[in-house]
């Protein structure tokens, strides 16, 4: 099985149990200030310098959705043509409204406008009303599915097959999931995980997986709601992990 590298920011994992008899890394952001949600250059930079070790981890958890921003700096690492599958509720092509920051609601378009090996975002499960807010100049870069339209049946692995012709890389915020199967510090979607299963395996079949990460814990400060909430992730972090090593399992195959 692959190494997982888990990203601490806030001390979320420590009391979750879903990695600890895997084989796993840890890089510790504990000490970095004035990090969540927005993140300036220097800070980023700080990031960037202590994943360097870590970037041969196909797997990683980053902690809470205000730090999916983090995916940008794992994705500038890439150097070859690649295309981004995000589940995500929301688009995160916002512009950022500070131009000197990166943001977990910007970092998507900062890809599309800085990353020269990125051809196509597949976004899943982000409100319409979000998904109409994307610039004209991007659509031809990305095919959205709103969480309207998953509700419905869909051949995830025809479209797979017609519309993917590169190697992938997955992006799951949890805030996808349903409130009763994960909790985040964001709205949440209505999907769950069987139906994340179901829709991840008919995508990523038989097509080269180069890296997965995976946020959207919850970072509250009340001790007893996040116990619970830690409770519901670690059940949620255990189940995703499953269904990507059960597709680590079955890519191995196919390439033997």
């Amino acid at each position: 099985m692959e190494k997982i590298c888990i990203l601490n920011f806030n001390n979320t994992y420590k009391s979750q149990d879903f990695y600890k008899n895997k084989n796993y890394e840890i890089v510790d952001l504990s000490d970095l200030k004035n990090v969540s949600r927005y993140c300036d250059e220097r800070s980023l930079e700080m990031i960037r310098k202590r994943l360097s070790k870590f970037y041969h981890s196909k797997i990683k958890f980053i902690d809470s959705g205000n730090y999916h921003y983090v995916s940008y700096l794992i994705l500038e690492k890439i150097n070859q043509p690649f295309i981004l599958v995000l589940f995500d509720h929301h688009t995160d092509m916002q512009p950022s409204f500070f131009k000197e920051l990166m943001s977990c609601g910007c970092w998507v378009k900062k890809t599309l406008d800085e990353n020269k090996y990125i051809q196509k975002v597949i976004i899943i499960g982000a409100k319409e009303k979000q998904i109409n807010l994307i610039e004209e100049k991007y659509r031809d870069k990305i095919i959205c599915f709103s969480e309207e339209f998953i509700e419905e049946k869909y051949n995830w692995e025809e479209f797979s097959k017609k519309y993917i012709n590169y190697p992938i890389y997955i992006s799951i915020d949890k805030d996808i999931i349903n409130p009763k199967e994960a909790k985040t510090d964001w709205d949440q979607g209505n999907l769950t995980l069987n139906e994340l299963k179901e829709i991840y395996m008919g995508i990523c079949k038989k097509h080269e997986i180069i890296g997965i990460d995976i946020c959207g814990d919850s970072s509250y400060d009340n001790k007893l709601l996040l116990n619970n909430y830690n409770k519901i992730n670690n059940k949620s972090n255990k189940e995703i992990l499953h269904i990507i090593e059960e597709e680590f399992t079955d890519e191995l195959e196919v390439n033997v």
